[in-house]
């Protein structure tokens, strides 16, 4: 094993916080003792961001989504043996910077829960497909047709479909009809990719009509909206906030949003706020034969509602102030306490296969928060003192009792000390993955940040700063997620190398300045 410290990359912690970082997915996986892992909506992969890699390009900072990247991995947590339908697990984490000497203290905080989805009665589905038809999102009639017959094969009888056609205007082209209904075929038909422009507001306003029109019906089962979009709103009301604040809207009544991104020109950055709501989903289509492997998946996922009015809040003990938050992009921080509100938290089933893609395990995520240490606040202060404390506030779904929930913390290590050995102090030893899943995040994302900013040698110097952390954690652990992150960060630092030729790396420094906001 390589004798030096495992060291965390406090220099990408600089660049990386400076985004609004954010957490993830809408689906459950089984964890110890059945517990199945609880998180909010979002990204359930970054295949967006490796597919660009993928291509030997850099990709964009804005396209390495967090919360895909941490649900692409598996997690273990304690049972869920709270006694709630929604339990609370935090971590913390304390080691040596990059640069040996600072300090890198982190907690991390996630959820899970007892209740087995697939144990539950599947409820009857309406999906209500809102699909953006613009030459922008480049979606042939076969491309629809195939997508559309990959979904209605995996619904049930008493199933319901709804089809709104995004673009200048908002035309609905189905509503409330069964999967066998045979004029679900003609609407393919109405797809003309003619448009310039797209009204995704009007668009997801009708879906909830559509959702609104179909219970009016007599219809009482579950709702969901699967959204198609370049991931640019350009017609109608075009505020981001108030297109994010409808699908919140849906995801308080329990419906989620996910959203589908494609297209040459694709931007990722509303079409992820719109999937975060919760109970919902995001995903990437590089074209058709993606658009029909996801519809197949969301025809196969039923969603069940565990809480409403999520709130957490995560308050440092005397001796350290609250820094960057990461893992949540709904999060938001204070030096006194880091924030987190969700509308509603699911848990999800799959008929069938439900791998992340390329083989992930996924079920991973949560919110890390960074502690800072105060010296003059800390001193006298020895180890064994709490670090900090997390206060979870949610209202059960199934018996809408107020549930409130409080955990402490503590530091084996005194403020600010670094640990002695090689692998860093954990206050839960045998579940220390997710920090280094925070780690190879930072990696990538300083990667990227570095070489479009124009510092080429910092940004090749990433790889040989973090090699050793990676061999000796590997060593000790030989984690398969971890393996393909540093697959795809070798790659992608490879990437940077054919476009910065002749450039020798040097290892990245801190303090540095935030490159994007």
């Amino acid at each position: 094993m390589n004798s030096s410290k495992i060291t965390w990359l406090a220099i990408a912690a600089a660049l990386a916080g400076c985004a609004s970082d954010a957490a993830s997915s809408g689906t459950g996986r089984e964890g110890p003792m059945g517990s199945r892992a609880v998180t909010q909506g979002g990204a359930q992969d970054i295949g967006h961001f490796r597919a660009i890699v993928g291509r030997g390009e850099v990709p964009e900072p804005s396209t390495i989504e967090p919360v895909g990247f941490f649900a692409e991995h598996a997690v273990d947590l304690p049972p869920a043996d709270c006694g709630d339908r929604v339990c609370l697990h935090a971590n913390l984490a304390v080691a040596p910077g990059i640069d040996q000497e600072s300090n890198w203290t982190m907690a991390f905080l996630a959820m899970n829960t007892p209740v087995d989805p697939r144990a539950l009665a599947r409820p009857d589905v309406h999906l209500v497909l809102a699909i953006e038809d613009t030459a922008r999102t480049a979606l042939s009639a076969s491309d629809v047709q195939a997508a559309m017959r990959a979904l209605l094969n995996e619904l049930m009888v008493d199933d319901r479909v709804s089809v709104v056609r995004i673009a200048e205007t908002v035309e609905v082209l189905a509503e409330g009809l069964g999967p066998a209904d045979p004029a679900l075929a003609g609407v393919v038909d109405r797809f003309s990719r003619g448009a310039t422009r797209a009204a995704l507001y009007d668009g997801l306003a009708r879906a909830a009509i559509a959702v609104d029109d179909v219970t009016a019906a007599g219809f009482e089962g579950a709702h969901r909206v699967v959204l198609v979009t370049s991931g640019t709103a350009d017609a109608g009301i075009t505020d981001a906030m108030r297109i994010v604040g409808l699908s919140d809207a849906l995801a308080s009544r329990s419906i989620g949003v996910s959203v589908v991104g494609l297209g040459e020109g694709y931007r990722p950055e509303l079409a992820m706020q719109i999937s975060e709501g919760g109970g919902s989903s995001y995903y990437y289509a590089e074209g058709g034969r993606d658009l029909e492997a996801i519809f197949r998946l969301e025809g196969r996922t039923s969603l069940y509602p565990l809480a409403t009015d999520f709130e957490l809040v995560v308050e440092p003990a005397p001796g350290y102030r609250v820094g960057r938050v990461y893992g949540a992009r709904r999060a938001w921080s204070e030096q006194a306490a880091a924030y987190l509100a969700s509308p509603v938290l699911m848990v999800g089933n799959r008929t069938g296969s439900a791998d992340v893609g390329e083989g992930r395990r996924g079920g991973g995520g949560g919110l890390f928060v960074e502690l800072i240490v105060v010296p003059e606040l800390a001193a006298g202060i020895g180890a064994g003192a709490p670090a900090f404390h997390a206060t979870a506030r949610f209202t059960d779904a199934e018996t809408g009792e107020r549930i409130v929930r409080r955990l402490e913390v503590a530091n084996g290590l005194a403020p600010g000390a670094n640990p002695s050995g090689m692998f860093p102090h954990f206050s839960d030893p045998l579940r220390g993955k997710a920090f280094m899943m925070l780690n190879m995040y930072l990696s990538l994302r300083t990667t990227v940040e570095l070489y479009h900013a124009g510092d080429c040698a910092q940004s090749l110097g990433i790889v040989p700063a973090m090699v050793a952390t990676y061999e000796g954690w590997q060593a000790e652990y030989d984690d398969p997620d971890i393996t393909a992150d540093w697959q795809l960060l070798t790659a992608l630092s490879d990437n940077v190398g054919r476009q910065c030729t002749g450039v020798t790396p040097v290892a990245p420094v801190a303090p540095m300045s935030c490159f994007y906001d």
